[in-house]
């Protein structure tokens, strides 16, 4: 072991020596090493955060999820509700504890005289101390009280303290209006409690539990289930139980639980499992641009080694065996790719921070400490592994000649025939694995297009937004005083309505206003969706009740947004509360529910409110689409804002006091923004006012999942194509300069220049042919992981396939044509003379 040790230490300071006389090689080395292992590193890093090392929770082997899954849909998990979790603490035999939480969203605040929007979370009582999550300040309301009741208070995260109250330990019992709910704050959380793993929750509320008793026809699934084993049971057993209660709810409860079952997950799988795919994909990606790194570094070695071949010599000469000689080479590029390493570690840092911020906010962020074991450990097998995959090659290569081989050429560095046909291969592969790259993110480039070329069913141009979600007991009730499950919308609602849209109509610039609960495309939006029954139509439970996503709106608004009426006419002035109320319903409706008949002078009932009139459909609309450019239109009706019942179903009233103003102007300039923000802040001082930009904003934004995946992929292409131009270049110039002799010679002989350019290109064409056709073949395996995320295109497009290829070989045409000009200056008096 001395030995060994000793023999390591003169072999590693040997490499240091011939690394420091060879500055620039050094440098180019490190950082085509430091940018492969980099982004490999970065990418594993949110991977191990949230897939691979396990949940930060006590027990956390025991803690799983529950989801609804329903018949119609069953390899969907769906949601779950308060009286889900507490049919199933009734019926339970293997878990010790069941609570339930929401996923995160994004709420409005007031407090002080002001409105902002926070993050927020609501979850039951036990929740907390189930995933050991303590107070910083104050106490957890895990009483009785609490878990039957809901929140006395007010919980906010550390950061949000530190932020917005600036650490004031005075901040316990300062009252403040969030969503729904107004109360004092009651505790601040320890830091870093983050479930979702996407945007930090600010503020947390307490929900009240659900009643056993109860079929929870009025309580909307919009949960998430977590559970604790008993100590002893597994997942499968868990599974098993759960199948027999949801049996048992389906007799007791058949309205509500017919063809609805319990899905049982690992609380891991079941929070980041959905995005085991993207992330696992984004890794391929950044395995491929590491392999075109190594590739790179192991041309510039057989480059570097083809210098030293009579050194070599003279050290065979002297008695050094080829597996010594060998052993020295893989030290220098093991050493080298260490070095790679630290540099790419430090990068991959900054390039996960770069990912959470930049990241859509729904995506699963690793955050904490990130450089773990696990993560050194992978940096540091990526380096030894990495170093080994372009060292070896070079090594074998240069150092497989014999002495008397090397002494006799006199160190002179043509290469052999074998040791050309090795960097050409290097070269056709990082084509090949350069074309995958690009032809995956030639399909997203495709696939982003084609979803913004997508008719969204309105005319967006020169249409302007604004948001306002009206925060405050000014607006709404939710103590449910005035029935059991109802919140309270006030009048001023109506009146806030009513006043901006007259008010912001006034302003210069504008040309027309309309207003709607909720623009379509934005990614925040929660639509009221309540079940109705329409005339001459019955249902047997309410679970087959048909749903639709309802929207108030003003006059306006079909006309200002392009919005086609097919049938009938629009929203009017007229449809107030105290004429007939009606409804407006979209062409996806009319075709589900009337199918070749004319739903016009129909009528239909919303069920979310008990003072919900019966409405006459007067007209037929366009679809258009709300949520994604890429899913089908849902059904959908409109109704006008003055038609809206007070008391409603908590589910649905963020839709009511949320509101989206709609105002055409040729002139969007930023003093017109502002004028709109000032104009609604008059009129609501304590709500948030935000999202003000041009509606053709909104809808880029609604692309932005395949936006965001797209460019990563352009960036790891990019990388891969300029790692591949290198190499290209390199080799051609290496070999332009090894072919001096023969070049200068031919030229001599008669050879026109054109000719000598010709030569030199028709290598590199060659070479860009054969990487090519390897990269089209591998494309074929590569390609169809991208299924799932494309659009309009198949995995296989021909143009795509096509336009990327031509770009690659005329890449590899213009990189090469540079050493060809240069070769046509080799002078051919100068050749003979040295010959």
């Amino acid at each position: 072991m001395t030995r060994w040790i000793e023999v390591l230490g003169q072999d590693l300071r040997y490499a240091v020596r011939r690394l420091r006389k060879s500055p620039g090689f050094t440098l180019i080395a490190v950082l085509t090493l430091a940018i492969g292992i980099g982004a490999t590193t970065a990418v594993f890093s949110v991977i191990n955060r949230l897939l691979l090392r396990p949940l930060p929770y006590p027990d956390q082997d025991r803690l799983v999820a529950l989801f609804n899954v329903y018949a119609k849909n069953p390899e969907r998990n769906g949601p779950i509700s308060a009286t889900d979790v507490a049919h199933w603490r009734a019926d339970n035999q293997v878990f010790e504890k069941l609570e339930f939480i929401s996923g995160p969203d994004i709420v409005a605040m007031s407090g002080a005289g002001s409105g902002e929007r926070v993050g927020v979370q609501h979850l039951s009582a036990q929740l907390l101390p189930l995933l050991g999550i303590k107070a910083f300040m104050g106490s957890l309301p895990i009483d009785d009280v609490a878990e039957t009741q809901g929140s006395p208070g007010v919980l906010i995260s550390y950061e949000f303290w530190k932020r917005h109250f600036g650490g004031d330990p005075r901040v316990l019992g300062q009252s403040i209006f969030v969503d729904t709910f107004s109360g004092p704050i009651i505790a601040v959380l320890e830091p870093g409690f983050n479930l979702f793993g996407t945007w930090s929750p600010e503020i947390f509320l307490i929900e009240a539990m659900g009643h056993a008793s109860d079929a929870g026809t009025d309580d909307v699934r919009w949960l998430f289930g977590v559970g604790k084993l008993k100590k002893g049971v597994s997942v499968q057993q868990a599974q098993a139980a759960m199948d027999v209660t949801a049996r048992h709810l389906a007799q007791a409860f058949p309205e509500e639980y017919k063809d609805v079952g319990v899905r049982v997950e690992p609380l891991q799988k079941g929070l980041f499992g959905d995005w085991r795919n993207i992330y696992y994909t984004i890794f391929g990606a950044v395995g491929l641009v590491l392999l075109i790194a190594c590739t790179n570094v192991a041309n510039l070695l057989l480059v570097r080694g083809d210098g030293r071949r009579k050194e070599i010599g003279v050290r065979v000469a002297l008695g050094a065996s080829q597996s010594s000689l060998i052993r020295q080479f893989l030290t220098e590029s093991v050493f080298l790719s260490v070095i790679g390493g630290v540099a790419g570690l430090g990068l991959s840092i900054l390039a996960v921070r770069l990912f959470n911020l930049w990241a859509p906010i729904w995506y699963p962020r690793a955050t904490g400490v990130l450089a773990d074991g696990q993560v050194l450990l992978f940096t540091f097998a990526t380096c030894i592994a990495t170093g080994i995959a372009f060292g070896l090659i070079p090594a074998y290569r240069v150092v497989r000649n014999s002495a008397n081989e090397s002494l006799r050429e006199g160190g002179r560095s043509t290469a052999t025939v074998s040791r050309h046909r090795t960097r050409n291969i290097l070269v056709v592969t990082e084509i090949a694995l350069a074309l995958v790259l690009l032809i995956c993110a030639g399909l997203m480039i495709n696939t982003v297009t084609r979803i913004l070329r997508t008719n969204p069913g309105f005319n967006p141009e020169h249409l302007l937004t604004a948001e306002v979600r009206l925060t405050g007991d000014k607006y709404m009730d939710a103590t449910q005083i005035y029935g059991p499950n109802l919140n309270l919308i006030r009048p001023p609602v109506g009146e806030f309505c009513r006043q901006v849209l007259e008010r912001v109509r006034n302003l210069p610039g504008v040309e027309d206003v309309a207003l709607v609960d909720w623009l379509p495309l934005l990614e925040t939006a929660q639509y009221a969706s309540p079940g109705f029954t329409a005339t001459g139509q019955s249902v047997s439970t309410a679970a087959e009740k048909p749903w639709v996503f309802r929207q108030g709106a003003s006059s306006d608004y079909f006309r200002l947004m392009g919005i086609p009426v097919l049938r009938g006419r629009g929203i009017t002035e007229q449809d107030t509360e105290s004429n007939a109320w009606v409804v407006v319903i979209n062409e996806a409706l009319a075709r589900r529910f009337w199918p070749n008949q004319d739903p016009v002078g129909r009528t239909i009932k919303f069920d979310d409110s008990p003072e919900e009139k019966p409405r006459q459909i007067v007209g037929v609309v366009g679809n258009v689409n709300q949520f994604r450019l890429t899913r089908p239109p849902d059904p959908e009706a409109y109704v006008s804002y003055q038609q809206l019942s007070a008391r409603t179903y908590p589910g649905w009233t963020e839709a009511r006091v949320h509101k989206s103003l709609v105002i055409r102007t040729h002139a969007a300039s930023k003093a017109l923004m502002e004028q709109v923000r000032r104009t609604i802040s008059q009129l609501a001082p304590e709500s948030a006012v935000f999202g003000i930009s041009m509606v053709d904003h909104a809808v880029l934004q609604s692309a932005s999942p395949w936006r965001f995946f797209c460019q990563l992929l352009e960036l790891f292409a990019g990388i891969a194509l300029l790692l591949a131009v290198i190499g290209i270049y390199g080799v051609i110039s290496y070999s332009v300069a090894e072919r001096t002799h023969e070049l200068g010679l031919r030229m001599a002989l008669g050879a026109q220049r054109g000719q000598v350019v010709g030569l030199v290109l028709w290598q590199a064409m060659v070479l860009g042919l054969i990487g090519v056709g390897i990269g089209l073949a591998g494309s074929f395996v590569a390609t169809p992981l991208l299924a799932d995320f494309l659009y309009g295109i198949k995995a296989h497009d021909v143009m795509t396939l096509g336009l990327v290829s031509f770009l690659l070989i005329a890449v590899t045409f213009l990189a090469s044509y540079v050493p060809a000009r240069h070769a046509t200056r080799i002078d051919p008096m100068r050749t003979l003379r040295h010959e």
